[in-house]
C-alpha cells in the first residue's frame, strides 16, 4: 500500500483521484495548493505525487521544480494531471524531473495505469545494473559513470534504465515513447525522445557522432552500447 498526495484545486477532480486511489488500496491526502502541501510535508512525505499546474499561487512547474531541487524530496515520483496539452507544457515538465504528464480529461483507468508503472519504477525490488563503467541503481535512482555519480531528472532516469535493460537492442522511439512515457504507439511526440536523448548524451559525456554510449539507428531508434561496443 502507498500513500499518494494530490495537489489539485479542482473540488470534483480530486474527489474523483481519491476514490481512484482509495479503491486501488492506497491511501490518499489532498491538498489545494503549495502553501497547504508545505504544511503537510512537515508531518511526512508521499511515495508518489499527483500534481495540478493551474492553482492558486504557486503554480505547478514551480512546485516541481521546488520538490526536485529538494534532497528530501527529489527521488520521489510526480505525475502531472493538467489540462495544458501542448508538447511545450509536456516537455517542460518531463524536463522539470516529472515522472509522467496526464492531459485532462482523463479515464480512471488511464489514471490507475499510468499510477501502477510509477509506483513499479520506484519499487525496492529494482536491481542494480553494471554496464561496463556504469552502475544503475534503480531502487535509489542513481546512476554513476566512472565512479562518478551522473546526476539526471527523473525522466531521463527512466529513459536510460528502459535502454539499459535493452542493451545492445535496438529500441525504437514508438517503444519509448510508449514503455518510457505510457503514450500510445502512434503519437507524433518523436521530439519528446529526442529531446531527452540529448540532454542525456550530454550528461554522460557522449558524442552523437561518435558515440561510447548511446548509438543512434537513423530512421529508427536508439540503442545503448555495452560496455562501449559497437
Amino acid at each position: 500500500m502507498a500513500m499518494i498526495w494530490t495537489v489539485e484545486d479542482e473540488e470534483t477532480i480530486s474527489i474523483l483521484i481519491q476514490k481512484a486511489i482509495t479503491s486501488m488500496g492506497h491511501e490518499s491526502q489532498h491538498y489545494n495548493d503549495a502553501t497547504e502541501l508545505e504544511r503537510g510535508m512537515k508531518k511526512g512525505l508521499p511515495d508518489l505525487m499527483l500534481l495540478d499546474l493551474m492553482l492558486r499561487g504557486k503554480n505547478g512547474y514551480q512546485i516541481l521544480k521546488d520538490w526536485k531541487n529538494d534532497i528530501k524530496t527529489r527521488r520521489i515520483p510526480v505525475i502531472i494531471l493538467s489540462a495544458r496539452s501542448t508538447e511545450t507544457d509536456k516537455v517542460k515538465g518531463l524536463d522539470l524531473g516529472a515522472e509522467d504528464y496526464i492531459t485532462k480529461p482523463f479515464s480512471v483507468r488511464e489514471l490507475k495505469a499510468r499510477i501502477n508503472t510509477a509506483l513499479r519504477r520506484v519499487s525496492p525490488a529494482a536491481q542494480k545494473m553494471t554496464l561496463g563503467p556504469m552502475v544503475i541503481e534503480p531502487d535509489q535512482r542513481h546512476v554513476t559513470l566512472e565512479g562518478q555519480e551522473v546526476s539526471l531528472t527523473g525522466q531521463e532516469f527512466e529513459l536510460l534504465l528502459y535502454l539499459a535493460k535493452n542493451a545492445n537492442k535496438l529500441v525504437t522511439r514508438a517503444q519509448l515513447l510508449q514503455e518510457v512515457w505510457g503514450y500510445q504507439a502512434d503519437t507524433d511526440a518523436t521530439r519528446t525522445v529526442d529531446y531527452h536523448i540529448r540532454a542525456l548524451r550530454k550528461k554522460l559525456g557522449d558524442n552523437a557522432l561518435h558515440p561510447t554510449y548511446i548509438e543512434t539507428v537513423h530512421g529508427s531508434g536508439y540503442r545503448l552500447l555495452l560496455e562501449g561496443e559497437g
